[in-house]
């Protein structure tokens, strides 16, 4: 995904950090409801903020943490770059359709239900229907050689998007929680 600071740099330090403050005497479970509540209204950078506090409070349950913050990033890349290679991380036009295949499956299986564990099917995220929605738009476009054609034609008419996410995207957003 893309980098945190990237995709967060609307938000000012001094409002995270206000933010953080007011979440430090509350718990992981009231932390994750009030993400889905900032996402709810479509505040998706204080979501995937919230959403990181929890996980620092309750790193027992990181991999609920995770699904979460995978449906918000996707939102959040998809609003911010603005660019279906982004939504699955692929910083390139030009990669093999084996690519697409495997970056695809990876973020579906990220979110898909079926791979959960039986606490995080039961506690899924609002943002989570979204953000299959825009892994299976990707899809359709970027598999189907003859979209992908007329969509990489409008990429390069439109190059400064598709360059701002690919001189960014080389780190994971891992590195920034």
């Amino acid at each position: 995904m893309l980098p945190l600071s990237y995709l967060l740099s609307e938000v000012d330090n001094e409002t995270i950090e206000r933010l953080r403050l007011s979440l430090k005497n509350t718990d992981a479970e009231t932390c994750i409801d009030i993400a889905e509540e900032f996402f709810k209204h479509q505040n998706v950078d204080y979501a995937i903020i919230t959403i990181n506090i929890a996980g620092i409070k309750y790193p027992d349950r990181n991999h609920l943490h995770r699904i979460y913050i995978n449906a918000y990033m996707i939102h959040k890349t998809a609003l911010k770059a603005n660019n279906w290679y982004a939504v699955l991380e692929i910083r390139h036009i030009g990669v093999d359709i084996e690519e697409i295949v495997k970056q695809y499956k990876f973020r579906f299986g990220l979110l898909n239900p079926a791979n959960r564990c039986a606490t995080c099917r039961a506690n899924p995220s609002v943002a989570e229907p979204g953000a299959l929605m825009l892994l299976n738009a990707a899809w359709d476009i970027l598999s189907d050689p003859v979209k992908r054609e007329a969509y990489d034609k409008e990429l390069v008419n439109l190059n400064d998007e598709f360059v701002d996410y690919a001189s960014v995207s080389s780190y994971t957003y891992q590195h920034y929680i």
